[in-house]
């Protein structure tokens, strides 16, 4: 029989009996009391503490189950296995330093110790990719980033792709996310324009779209975002406009910034200059990774309240 199966039936085996033991702890804790020898030494009856033992070994061997059933469970039954294998070591604690018989932990270990490495034996990954393949960081992971999608009807085929390489690589990335979202002491319309001109001067529409998309998620009004996106600078307000021609100045090298960014500092102060670096920055490093990921190629109508703005832009 390959090991897999193996280890597969024994994880399955394990867990539907810690399951089982976990029940009867929790349904006839005073059975358990009284049947099981050496258990009254420990101490005087408690109900609800044996109670609460139970769900650990109910969680325990659910955990060891699900991964019989689902080898994306790894995490489950390594924590289920963990769980057994400090149940075995406080037993050992418990007898060097005199708090149970020595009888008594010469007839449980055993069992405690070879339950404990069966369970660590048929969850751990047979080589370093398992780990990875099977994680619930990346289960948990890929359901956040098709939720993500669904929300802003946006592709995440990059970021997924980003994932199966690596879930710490996507994490990581995600990072960038708070580097984005930093504002301090600049209004929204203001962070917005900066990033805006930055993700348009990429020639990214889903980058576009989903920019527009969270800013009208966060109340800013889809006059002021239309007048960014098509560049209506009679429509936009004085500080608006210091950020759309501060963010264009800066990306196109022009010595313009210099008198932009000191008017910034002199509104806004050091963190406002801050803030509005970030966003610029931000703007350009989505469309890049999708670019170098072979992402570049779609085009998307851009929309703004749900109107259509007669701008077609490419993903890059």
């Amino acid at each position: 029989m390959p090991s897999s199966s193996m280890r597969g039936i024994l994880s399955l085996v394990l867990g539907l009996s810690q399951v089982g033991l976990g029940l009867w702890l929790i349904v006839a804790p005073e059975s358990f009391y009284a049947t099981v020898p050496g258990v009254d030494e420990t101490g005087p009856f408690n109900p609800h503490f044996v109670r609460d033992i139970g769900c650990a070994f109910f969680v325990a061997g659910g955990g060891l189950a699900w991964f019989a059933l689902d080898r994306r469970a790894r995490a489950a039954a390594l924590a289920g296995a963990a769980f057994l294998s400090l149940h075995a070591l406080m037993h050992i604690f418990d007898g060097l330093a005199g708090r149970e018989s020595r009888t008594h932990l010469a007839h449980d270990l055993p069992l405690l110790i070879a339950l404990a490495v069966a369970a660590l034996w048929a969850a751990w990954p047979q080589n370093s990719n398992q780990l990875q393949e099977n994680s619930m960081l990346k289960w948990f992971l890929r359901r956040r980033l098709d939720a993500f999608g669904r929300t802003y009807d946006y592709d995440v085929s990059y970021m997924r792709e980003i994932l199966d390489a690596d879930p710490r690589a996507l994490m990581a990335f995600n990072g960038v996310q708070s580097f984005a979202h930093y504002s301090r002491g600049v209004p929204k319309e203001v962070q917005l324009a900066a990033g805006l001109v930055s993700v348009m001067a990429e020639d990214c529409g889903p980058c576009t779209q989903l920019t527009i998309k969270m800013a009208e998620e966060a109340g800013v009004s889809p006059k002021v975002i239309e007048a960014i996106v098509v560049g209506r600078v009679a429509s936009m307000s004085d500080d608006v406009v210091l950020a759309y021609r501060f963010a264009q100045a800066v990306l196109r090298h022009d010595p313009e910034a210099d008198t932009l960014r000191a008017e910034i500092v002199r509104r806004w102060g050091e963190r406002g200059l801050v803030s509005l670096a970030f966003a610029i920055t931000a703007g350009r490093i989505f469309p890049t990774v999708k670019y170098a990921m072979g992402h570049g190629k779609a085009c998307v109508r851009v929309q703004v309240g749900g109107k259509d703005l007669g701008l077609e832009r490419q993903a890059a």
